[in-house]
């Protein structure tokens, strides 16, 4: 996790993000504890679509 990221959320704080690549995502949930981020589960696997286009990636 990028360290900015977890530095906003407080203790006890929860994040839940998509993680791995493009098809082959895990939908992970961390909890911020007093120093760290501590992994608490795999919520679910998921397949995310890019967003191309203005508000997305270039269509390269």
């Amino acid at each position: 996790m990028p360290e900015p990221l977890v530095d906003q959320l407080r203790t006890g704080g929860r994040l839940v993000q998509s993680i791995g690549q493009g098809g082959q995502e895990r939908v992970e949930l961390h909890e911020r504890r007093a120093h760290n981020l501590v992994h608490r589960r795999t919520v679910t696997a998921a397949r995310f679509v890019r967003l191309y286009g203005a508000q997305g990636y270039d269509q390269r």
